[in-house]
């Protein structure tokens, strides 16, 4: 069960993490990419989190658009 919790803590970033991520973008910004559906989210309770691949499909996006 350890190495589970352990995968999870990984795989889920709260807003601070996603917005050191991208480049140190504010918590405002984070939540309004979360709001407009730009950067996927899973909300876990009242909590909202962005995974791995919500990240990378994000930067990727950036990049195709470039």
């Amino acid at each position: 069960m350890d190495d589970l919790a352990t995968r999870a803590n990984r795989q889920l970033h709260g807003w601070q993490d996603v917005a050191h991520q991208l480049g140190g973008i504010g918590r405002s910004k984070v939540f309004q990419l979360w709001a407009s559906g730009e950067l996927g989210s899973v909300k876990v309770g009242n909590l909202r989190f962005s995974t791995d691949r919500q990240i990378a499909v994000f930067i990727a996006k950036l990049e195709g658009a470039a």
